[in-house]
């Protein structure tokens, strides 16, 4: 009995391994944030609903976005002095990258080949929208299901976080007009005010929600082991755009830092952040590193 050939696996093609990845990291969190808040954790979750903080998807979690994405877009009108060091800092950072950007970019190419560049795929794929999304309205509904008012807020939040920054991604993306490295034009080629996506680079996308998402779900938890496990899929869609070529260095740390700080003021919105970032950058032959370390 003959059987029809096989068909070559698309590259959007979601393997059996990704999912298991996915699903893996999706059940931690799940039984990580069903578990009975801690006195900490649970004096957050009273103070917060004092607070009025969306605990369903309706009219009033749209009124609570909209205030949100206001008030981001104007708080630099509010920095203090420690604020605006640390946007100086960032900034610095971003620039410091861009002319070791093109030698970065010839790494990755040279390395497209090796199984680090597999793995990347998996990392970038756990990164795109679908996912992101699909895992908080995952957990949203688990919330919803199981009475969780802490999961579904939390995950409500992550919802905000993610689509306040997806709005300063694309107005990045279409402002900057930044090429991306495998049109070979440079990391120094910009067309301003442009709708096409291979000159849509700065910031990037997938390293800005990964990280949006990460540090609200780390904001709302008190469990170590779930901030490790999402700080380290962050991190690791972030690197895996500089590996697949999708983006330049600064691109991605750029997305990282702006994720980060967006995902950071949307799940703690109760508190004044008094432990500034630290942020650690390596660069030599061979060898590209940076690291954003924060004190809880």
């Amino acid at each position: 009995m003959k059987f029809p050939p096989t068909r070559n696996l698309k590259a959007g093609f979601i393997p059996g391994r990704f999912l298991s990845v996915i699903l893996f990291f999706l059940l931690i969190e799940i039984a990580l944030f069903s578990k009975p808040l801690s006195i900490q954790a649970q004096a957050k979750t009273d103070q917060n609903s004092k607070e009025n903080l969306p605990q369903h998807l309706n009219v009033y979690f749209l009124k609570h976005l909209i205030k949100n994405t206001k008030d981001t877009i104007l708080s630099p009108a509010h920095w203090d002095k420690d604020d605006w060091l640390s946007a100086a800092i960032a900034t610095a950072s971003t620039l410091a990258f861009l002319p070791v950007d093109n030698s970065i970019h010839h790494w990755a190419e040279d390395e497209s080949s090796s199984a680090g560049h597999s793995v990347a795929k998996v990392f970038s794929g756990a990164g795109s929208p679908a996912m992101l999304l699909g895992l908080i309205s995952t957990g949203y509904i688990y919330g919803e299901i199981f009475k969780q008012t802490n999961t579904r807020e939390t995950f409500l939040l992550a919802g905000e976080s993610l689509l306040i920054a997806e709005i300063f991604v694309q107005v990045g993306k279409m402002g900057i007009g930044r090429a991306r490295p495998y049109t070979g034009e440079g990391a120094f080629s910009f067309h301003p005010f442009t709708t096409q996506g291979k000159w849509q680079s700065f910031p990037s996308g997938h390293a800005t929600a990964a990280w949006a998402l990460a540090s609200c779900l780390a904001a709302r938890t008190d469990s170590n082991l779930l901030r490790i496990s999402i700080y380290s899929l962050a991190t690791g869609i972030s690197l895996s755009r500089i590996i697949l070529d999708k983006h330049f260095a600064s691109d991605v740390l750029a997305g990282s830092i702006l994720g980060f700080f967006i995902g950071k003021k949307i799940g703690q919105p109760l508190k004044k952040l008094k432990n500034k970032p630290e942020l650690n950058f390596i660069a030599g032959r061979g060898i590209i590193a940076f690291s954003l370390n924060y004190s809880y």
